[in-house]
């Protein structure tokens, strides 16, 4: 399954149907800043078709942001606008902040009938009397989905803890040590194990004036890992996703996972 098509088919409920083919991101105006009293940033929160070009709101009820020591926090503000949704949140702690906006997992089958594709969010043992007479390839995927960003002020710190729930990035390169021309690499874990072959898209900002998006492509390694170096300074989206057949699972067919991380790659 290719990545525009994973995508598709793994957006949260509180995405607009109209929404259904965009990725999604969470964009801090700061990744990395200096303060000694502390300081403000706003992060703007959408499902785009161009990166970084904003175009349908996503809420932002679940937005959390982990501090330096681990405690989880809530934006101090959020408004959603007909584009997107912004919070902003006051840094009191040096270190490194990790803001995500998770999905919640979720069953999801698709099936077809009279030829079209069609959804319901079910498992397999709540089908019974949901699926028209006649439908056809139905598949059930258990699914969650990872929007996430990193902020450092002053001193970096590591807060990179997992929870081994499907799909899972930990930056090995620490996102405030992130430089065009250097070598960046981050792995993958499935289920909290490294987890090879994930597929992994990386698109720099300014998309809509390029004639080629300039998309990397790259599959994790046998440790989970990928490697890869930003050529030019500036924003980049990340998205990746894996998914597992689960044959012994009786409510779901396959199990998927994606995460759509939001970095800088900082002046050399």
């Amino acid at each position: 399954m290719t990545i525009k098509k994973f995508i598709a088919l793994t957006l949260t409920c509180a995405i607009s149907t109209q929404a259904l083919a965009h990725s999604r991101w969470v964009l801090p105006t700061h990744f990395n800043l200096s303060a000694e009293k502390g300081e403000w940033i706003m992060v703007d929160i959408t499902a785009s078709n161009e990166t970084f070009n904003v175009d349908k709101a996503m809420g932002a009820d679940l937005v959390k942001i982990i501090t330096p020591d681990g405690k989880v926090s809530r934006p101090s503000s959020t408004y959603k606008g007909h584009r997107k949704s912004v919070v902003d949140y006051f840094l009191k702690e040096s270190g490194t902040y990790k803001i995500t906006n998770n999905s919640n997992a979720a069953y999801m089958t698709s099936y077809k009938i009279n030829g079209d594709r069609k959804r319901l969010w079910a498992n397999k043992e709540e089908l019974s009397g949901k699926l028209p007479a006649g439908a056809k390839e139905i598949q059930t995927t258990y699914r969650y989905s990872r929007i996430e960003s990193y902020v450092t002020m002053n001193t970096p710190s590591n807060n990179f803890k997992t929870d081994g729930k499907l799909l899972e990035l930990i930056p090995v390169t620490h996102p405030s040590d992130i430089a065009e021309n250097e070598k960046v690499t981050f792995t993958f874990l499935f289920n909290g194990k490294a987890q090879k072959n994930v597929s992994v898209e990386i698109t720099a900002d300014g998309v809509r004036y390029r004639n080629d998006p300039q998309t990397l492509k790259l599959l994790s390694n046998e440790k989970g890992e990928i490697t890869f170096t930003p050529k030019n300074a500036g924003r980049y989206l990340l998205i990746a996703e894996h998914q597992e057949n689960t044959p012994q699972s009786a409510l779901a067919d396959q199990q998927m996972g994606s995460v759509f991380l939001t970095f800088e790659a900082q002046l050399n």
